[in-house]
């Protein structure tokens, strides 16, 4: 029985790791590579100017911008919070929500939105009159933004996910406002992510 039990085990941690390595995120100089690990997408900069951000809940967090050669303008966000701390709310809200307030937009709304393993893909139509694209990965505590100016990228990996799709959006008027901003840097006013409270109680109890 402990042996079939054991075996159990082992199948399933088997198919987790599995699972949870079948896409990809990965950051090098001048690089990021995405996408599924069967087809993946090499990013390559242009002219990358990288920050590291820095809070107390976070650990190996930057934000990168780039006038690509190849994509356009594109602006990343890598955010990976420590094991104590957890977001107060929807970490891809936030963004949305910051990037109207930096770039003084009236109205930001989804018009395409696919969500396909850890990969979260949507069309935002600014003001009623141009579309950006944002690409959010998310993966335990780590969450990655990529801002597509252009929508080349994302029509790109977007189509190594998904083969049959059908870009309505890419040759539509772009919204070219240059978003560089850090919800990092301003965690410590609007409260994105927080520690874990420490129940003391118990511990005082003791102390009497």
């Amino acid at each position: 029985m402990k042996i079939k039990n054991y075996l159990l085990i082992v199948l399933f941690a088997v198919f987790f790791v599995g699972c949870a390595s079948s896409t990809s995120y990965q950051y090098s100089a001048n690089k990021v590579v995405l996408g599924k690990n069967e087809n993946l997408v090499n990013l390559d900069f242009t002219n990358p100017i990288f920050q590291r951000q820095a809070s107390f809940c976070t650990t190996n967090s930057y934000t990168l911008s780039d006038e690509n050669i190849k994509y356009g303008y594109l602006f990343i966000e890598s955010i990976e919070l420590s094991n104590n701390c957890y977001w107060n709310g929807l970490p891809s809200s936030f963004l949305q929500n910051n990037i109207k307030e930096q770039l003084n937009i009236t109205s930001l709304k989804t018009v395409e939105d696919y969500d396909i393993d850890g990969y979260n893909f949507k069309t935002l139509k600014v003001n009623d009159d141009s579309y950006i694209n944002l690409i959010y990965i998310y993966n335990g505590n780590k969450n990655r933004f990529i801002l597509d100016s252009y929508g080349r990228l994302y029509d790109k990996l977007l189509k190594s996910f998904k083969p049959d799709y059908e870009n309505k959006y890419l040759s539509k008027k772009r919204f070219l406002g240059k978003y560089n901003d850090s919800l990092v840097r301003k965690n410590i006013i609007n409260r994105y992510f927080e520690a874990e409270k420490i129940e003391l109680t118990s511990q005082l109890i003791l102390s009497l």
